[in-house]
């Protein structure tokens, strides 16, 4: 008998460690989709700003952190905003020393290419992606829907 249940406690802890670990590869890869996309959004921009003679952004930590904070933020209010905006600023500002500080955000776009290409039809978000910026920060998230979420954040 208690050879029976110590085989059965053995299987069960084989199994809950088993799918503990295909959780979290799931999860991995979410994340590694996720900065996929963030890193296309960064070249594709850099692109656009290299083809009008720009110079090109770097990505700076601070900003990341704070782009994926608001994405965080759109995914649970269920929709793009610039709730906050001045909190993120002040961060930038104290943290960075930025001045000139800026944001596009959007939801909705299945791909980098099509929220980029959205963004530069957009006077306002093609002034911010041509502006005179030196750093960004970029998050997109997806919700449980699998609808991508997006905060791309500019200062010099």
């Amino acid at each position: 008998m208690k050879s029976t249940f110590l085989k059965y406690s053995i299987v069960l802890f084989v199994l809950f460690s088993v799918a503990s670990c295909s959780e979290d590869d799931s999860n991995e890869m979410n994340e590694t989709a996720q900065s996929g996309i963030t890193n296309e959004i960064f070249v594709l921009v850099n692109e656009h700003r290299e083809s009008l003679g720009l110079p090109q952004l770097v990505r700076n930590t601070t900003a990341d952190n704070l782009a994926v904070e608001h994405t965080k933020y759109m995914v649970f209010k269920n929709g793009a905003s610039h709730d906050n905006f001045n909190k993120r600023a002040n961060s930038l500002r104290t943290k960075e020393n930025a001045k000139g500080i800026s944001e596009n955000v959007a939801y909705g776009f299945p791909t980098a290419k099509s929220v980029v290409y959205t963004w530069l039809k957009s006077k306002g978000h093609r002034v911010n992606i041509e502006g005179n910026y030196t750093k960004t920060g970029i998050a997109a998230i997806k919700n449980s829907n699998g609808k991508y979420y997006f905060t791309q954040l500019f200062y010099k």
